[in-house]
C-alpha cells in the first residue's frame, strides 16, 4: 500500500459534450523549480475560460480541453508561485511528458512597524463586506471532481469518487439553498476495515466541500463572533495569479469560544477579494466536534477523542469576479476499546474544473445528493490502482 495514494487524475466533465475527436488532451506533472519536489493541488486552465483542472497529490494532471481552444494560453497557478503561461498550440494534442516547473514568487518583507500599526481587523472586515460585490450576482454552476477518504491509521479502506454539480443562486431576496448534483461515481471499500471505525464518516461530505461563502459569511466570522479572534498582519506578502495577497493571522481571544478555531485568511490587494481562508480548530474548540457520552465510558464501547480538524478553501478569480477554486477537509480522530488504539483519517476535496451560468434551477430538488453512500461500489481486501 503507498502511503502517499495516487489518487485517480481530477476529470475536467465538459457540459453536454462527449470526449472523442476534437478534442486536446495534455497531460504531465508539475514541480517545484528549485527543489524538484511535485506541486499538489495546483490549478491549470485556460486563459479567460471556464475549464480547467489540478494536480494530485504528486504532481500529476490530465487536462482535456475542444481542440477549438488549442490557440489560448494555458495557464497554472498556484499561490507562492510566479503564473505559468504557454499556447497551448505549442504542446502536440496527446502529450503525455510535458514537465511544468514553477518559479517562487519571492514574497514582499513588510517592516515590522508597519504591521503594528496596521489594523488587520479593518482589513479582514473590508474583505467580507465586500464579498457579494466580488462574488458572481447570477446564478452559476460549478462541475468539480469530489474524493471522499478514510484511512485507518495509514492505510486507506474507503475511497469515494464522484463528478458533480453544484449550483448557486446569490441573486439578494432570492433564499435557495445550494444544491449539488451527482453526474457520475463510484466507491472503494475494503474488507479490513474494523469495527472501531463503523459509522465513521461525513453523510452530507459532498454538500459541506461544495459550499461557497460568496452565499453566505462563515458563521465564525459573522457579526459580533468576528470580535472572539485576534488578528494580525503576516510578516510578508504573496502572489497569486501575479496579484498581491494580504495575509491576516487569526486566532481565539479567549478560550471560551465555542468551536473556536486557529488560522489563516488571504486578501487579494486589489478589490479585497477572499482568495484563501484555512483553519484548524483550537484544542478547546475540537471539544465541540465529537464527545464520548458516559454510557461510552461505563460499559467500554469505542471511546472517541478527535484529534485534528483542518480546512483550506480557496477561490479563483474569472472575469473580474471569485469563484470557489477547491475546498478541502481533514478530520483526524482517536478511536479506542479494550486497549485498541485506531487513527480514523477522513479527507474531502472539492474541485471546480468548469464554470458555467445558471438559471437558478438547473438542478431540480429530486436530483439533490444526499448521501454518497449509494455510489456503485467494489469491496477487495486493499486499495488496487486498477480501481
Amino acid at each position: 500500500m503507498k502511503k502517499n495514494i495516487y489518487l485517480l487524475l481530477i476529470l475536467c466533465v465538459f457540459r453536454g459534450v462527449a470526449f472523442g475527436q476534437g478534442y486536446v488532451t495534455l497531460s504531465g506533472k508539475i514541480i517545484d523549480k528549485t527543489t524538484q519536489k511535485p506541486v499538489s493541488n495546483a490549478h491549470l486552465g485556460l486563459n479567460g475560460k471556464a475549464i480547467g483542472t489540478f494536480t494530485n497529490t504528486e504532481g500529476g494532471f490530465l487536462f482535456r480541453f475542444p481542440r477549438l481552444l488549442a490557440d489560448s494560453t494555458l495557464v497554472v497557478a498556484v499561490m507562492g508561485y510566479k503564473k505559468f503561461t504557454q499556447k497551448a498550440s505549442t504542446f502536440q494534442p496527446s502529450q503525455k511528458d510535458i514537465l511544468i516547473q514553477l518559479e517562487t514568487a519571492r514574497p514582499q518583507v513588510l517592516d515590522s512597524s508597519f504591521i503594528k500599526r496596521f489594523e488587520a481587523r479593518e482589513l479582514v472586515v473590508g474583505a467580507l463586506a465586500k464579498i457579494k460585490k466580488n462574488a458572481s450576482p447570477f446564478p452559476y454552476l460549478l462541475t468539480g471532481f469530489y474524493t471522499e477518504t478514510l484511512q485507518q491509521n495509514t492505510e486507506y479502506i474507503e475511497i469515494r469518487e464522484a463528478a458533480l454539480l453544484s449550483e448557486k443562486d446569490p441573486r439578494p431576496k432570492i433564499e435557495v439553498p445550494e444544491k449539488t448534483k451527482l453526474i457520475k461515481g463510484r466507491m472503494f471499500q475494503s474488507e479490513n476495515r474494523s469495527k472501531l471505525l463503523e459509522a465513521y464518516n461525513f453523510p452530507n461530505g459532498a454538500a459541506i466541500v461544495t459550499h461557497s461563502i460568496d452565499v453566505a459569511i462563515p458563521e465564525y466570522l459573522d457579526g459580533k463572533n468576528l470580535f472572539d479572534y485576534n488578528f494580525q498582519l503576516d510578516d510578508s506578502i504573496v502572489y497569486y495569479q501575479d496579484k498581491s495577497i494580504y495575509r491576516v493571522r487569526f486566532w481565539p481571544s479567549n478560550t471560551a469560544i465555542k468551536g473556536a478555531r486557529s488560522g489563516l485568511i488571504c486578501i487579494n490587494e486589489a478589490d479585497s477579494a477572499l482568495v484563501r481562508i484555512e483553519y484548524e480548530f483550537a484544542e478547546s474548540g475540537m471539544k465541540d466536534i465529537l464527545k464520548t457520552t458516559t454510557a461510552d465510558k461505563v460499559f467500554g464501547k469505542t471511546k472517541r477523542e478527535p484529534k485534528r480538524l483542518y480546512t483550506a478553501i480557496n477561490y479563483m478569480p474569472f472575469l473580474g469576479k471569485w469563484y470557489l477554486q477547491d475546498y478541502q477537509l481533514q478530520l483526524d480522530t482517536q478511536f479506542e476499546q479494550a486497549k485498541t488504539q485506531i487513527v480514523g483519517t477522513i479527507q474531502l476535496h472539492f474541485m471546480t474544473t468548469d464554470i458555467q451560468k445558471s438559471n437558478g434551477s438547473r438542478i431540480p430538488d429530486t436530483d439533490v445528493l444526499l448521501t454518497t453512500d449509494d455510489l456503485p461500489s467494489q469491496t477487495i481486501p486493499k486499495y488496487d490502482e486498477n480501481f
